[in-house]
């Protein structure tokens, strides 16, 4: 009995042996102290409101974010609540164009995504393109300052606001695309809408008051969409109407 206890045992011993090294094996290939792969791209998520040319709140679904310069395209459309959420974007600096059939084409530039989740906290309110054109446009000097009529269509009053903004420059081909100054947006509420810039003011927006200024006003939205272009280091005007009547010019 002694003899045969033994073999058995000896013969039990290899299968014994190789079921620990199994084991041994599994162990260390579920180690938790093996690294983790780490990760290339992620989420980035933000939001936005939406509204009409003047200060009315809209539905902000059904704007599309895009992460520019990368294919394939990453998008996302905003929900009910305005909300997005653009997944697998790789690590990186972007642009985000906002886009929306209606509204002016916004971007948000120097977007650092270097995580797997990258929440946009600056909420961009967006208006709509406007819809005001500038019908005339007259100015004249008065002492130190500029005063400026302006006429849009549809007629502005006090039922009907209209939102304008002005655009100086030194060359009569002064627009919103061309211009050294420009102003904030001006809430209409008569025809025709009375301006006075003062030399102060014409020193804030970049403008020295003195031998000849050019000036153009331009129907545009209350929340205007504007951002800085990186490139060109130009505010550029996504909800401007373009269609503007006439150049006024005054000469100190």
């Amino acid at each position: 009995m002694i003899v045969n206890d033994l073999s058995s045992s000896f013969m039990k011993a290899p299968l014994y042996s190789l079921l620990i090294w199994v084991f041994a094996l599994a162990a260390c290939g579920t180690s938790s102290d093996d690294p983790l792969p780490e990760p290339t791209s992620g989420t980035i998520t933000g939001s936005v409101f939406l509204f009409d040319e003047s200060s009315t709140n809209l539905n902000p679904s059904g704007m599309r974010i895009i992460v520019e310069n990368l294919t394939p395209t990453r998008s996302a459309l905003t929900d009910n609540e305005g909300k997005f959420s653009i997944v697998d974007v790789p690590f990186g600096t972007y642009t985000l164009t906002f886009e929306k059939e209606g509204y002016g084409t916004f971007k948000k530039t120097e977007v650092k995504h270097e995580s797997p989740l990258t929440p946009i906290t600056d909420i961009p309110s967006l208006g709509q393109l406007s819809t005001t054109s500038v019908t005339e446009i007259t100015a004249q000097v008065s002492g130190t300052a500029i005063e400026t009529f302006v006429t849009t269509s549809p007629v502005a009053n006090n039922s009907n606001r209209r939102y304008i903004r002005y655009f100086f420059s030194d060359s009569p081909d002064v627009s919103f695309t061309n211009y050294k100054g420009f102003s904030l947006v001006y809430v209409v509420q008569d025809t025709p809408y009375y301006r006075v810039f003062t030399p102060v003011e014409l020193n804030q927006i970049g403008i020295a008051p003195t031998g000849t200024i050019y000036i153009r006003a331009y129907g545009d939205s209350f929340l205007s969409n504007t951002y800085v272009d990186p490139q060109t280091q130009k505010t550029i005007f996504p909800n401007i109407n373009p269609n503007s009547t006439g150049v006024a010019s005054v000469t100190f």
